[in-house]
């Protein structure tokens, strides 16, 4: 589907005009459902069997996926509700690792990144992995294709925090780190809901954010694990001394922006939080479309740093579709609607989402290429979701309205003499800058940057408008109305 940002109608004041390109929207891009995943609509739903998955992948229920289930489907004996947390995508391999607590067994699975199809599961050795509320939960893959899955704690003091690490795709699992004989969390606190990886090898760190569910003094916040060889971790809580965030804002969604900035929400406001040490930093609260968006992952694609985040929710309204929202992320603190890319959900049209009770899932980046990037998204109970997003090309923009190789008054006399003029009339030559259909206040915010350079086309960078380019626009339109009479 199409997504459109604003534009400057036409026949409106200067003053407003300039108003709206101040507060314009990110760029337009398209955002469609991966047509070569799942059954061919970008969605593997809850017991869909697909052609060439594994062999026995349907041991709950023969002719149902095991490892993605519903309570639609534990109603009619041919599935389990609520096992499915975890997702990730491994760049080193192209392949998704699942992350099932079916009683099927096995339940670690990889499948094809381009088709969903399950291929196999990861070898969980032998007496390796055990403890925990849930002995495996999340995962997070880093840059070099190592496989991080964490359990999940509700008391890491008594029960211990686990984090277990394949080196790849066919590797046996190790302890990276155990919070009993390892530490430095936040003592007591439930952890392992959310987990995020970022780096590689000797540079990998984790995060991992903690529940208000278990009451104990920092829980509004979390805890990050750093490596010297890659292999064993040590643990860091990390204390925010600030309210907002509030006990569990890390909870249902967690994202690394970068090695030290973390981004994380749990209802009503995300937070975005510098790392210095054990000290957390809030920057930036950020809102989105609502309290039931949650599990979230970062990237920048064409130089523009986004924010995927996916509704996780228990409603059966008709508008709750497990949908996935896309933000652009340059500056977390302006209003939703001048960030927001876009939604869009995979589930056919009427079809309402099966009721996520623990708002839980996790939303990944896939391959990214250019303008180009793939993003899977697991609502718990709904499947696994595929989509493609496509940012349009960044607008170009040049005010050498008559090619001759500077812009000088002449381009603005151009200008100052199309203005106003609408699509079908207006052209680059009559005195539209950034090729937007219309000749308006943008043309002259594009001339002023530009005037006494060599014409070199730019990329456009929203700025916002002084006050100075306001009067100056303003002024030199009332001399042309003048002109006119």
């Amino acid at each position: 589907m199409k997504l459109f940002h604003c534009y400057v109608p036409v026949g409106i004041s200067l003053v407003v005009a300039l108003g709206t390109l101040a507060n314009c929207p990110a760029r337009a891009a398209t955002l469609d459902p991966l047509l070569t995943f799942g059954g061919g609509d970008g969605w593997r739903e809850p017991g869909e069997l697909l052609p060439g998955d594994a062999a026995g992948v349907d041991g709950f229920s023969p002719g149902s996926y095991a490892y993605l289930g519903s309570t639609f489907m534990n109603d009619l004996g041919t599935g389990q509700a609520n096992l499915e947390r975890g997702l990730a995508f491994n760049p080193a391999t192209g392949n998704l690792v699942l992350v099932s607590r079916s009683s099927a067994g096995n339940g670690i699975r990889i499948l094809d990144g381009a088709t969903g199809v399950d291929v196999g599961a990861l070898d969980q050795g032998a007496g390796v992995i055990s403890g925990g509320t849930f002995t495996t939960n999340m995962v997070g893959i880093a840059e070099d294709g190592a496989i991080y899955v964490g359990n999940l704690s509700t008391n890491n003091a008594t029960s211990p925090f686990k984090v277990y690490r394949w080196e790849n795709e066919s590797s046996t699992p190790t302890v990276a780190y155990d919070s009993v004989l390892q530490g430095g969390i936040l003592s007591g606190a439930r952890i392992g809901d959310t987990l995020d990886v970022i780096g590689s090898g000797s540079d990998t760190r984790l995060v991992a954010g903690y529940s208000r569910f278990t009451p104990v003094s920092g829980n509004n916040s979390f805890a990050i694990f750093d490596t010297d060889n890659g292999l064993s971790f040590d643990g860091t809580h990390v204390a925010i001394g600030a309210d907002p965030p509030t006990a569990g804002d890390f909870a249902l969604g967690i994202t690394f922006a970068d090695a030290d900035t973390i981004l994380g929400k749990q209802t009503d406001f995300g937070y975005v939080v510098d790392v210095d040490g054990t000290t957390g930093s809030v920057v930036s609260p950020f809102e989105t479309d609502g309290s039931t968006l949650r599990p979230m992952d970062y990237a920048v694609v064409d130089g523009r740093p986004l924010l995927a985040i996916l509704e996780a929710s228990s409603s059966i309204d008709e508008i709750a579709r497990a949908r996935l929202f896309i933000y652009d992320m340059s500056d977390p603190a302006l209003p939703v609607a001048e960030r927001k890319i876009g939604e869009v959900s995979a589930l056919p049209a009427g079809f309402i989402q099966d009721p996520n009770v623990n708002g839980t899932g996790q939303v990944k980046f896939g391959p990214i290429n250019g303008r180009t990037a793939v993003i899977y998204a697991l609502s718990t109970n709904n499947g696994i979701q595929a989509f493609e997003l496509t940012l349009d090309p960044a607008a170009v923009d040049t005010a050498d309205f008559n090619s001759d190789g500077v812009v000088d008054g002449s381009d603005f006399l151009t200008w100052q003499t199309g203005f106003g003029l609408a699509e079908g009339a207006a052209s680059r030559q009559t005195g539209d800058a950034n090729s937007d259909g219309s000749i308006n206040a943008d043309d002259f915010v594009v001339w002023s940057s530009q005037f006494g350079e060599p014409a070199v086309a730019t990329v456009a960078v929203p700025e916002p408008v002084s006050i100075t380019t306001l009067a100056i626009a303003s002024a030199m339109l009332v001399s042309l109305r003048r002109s006119r009479f």
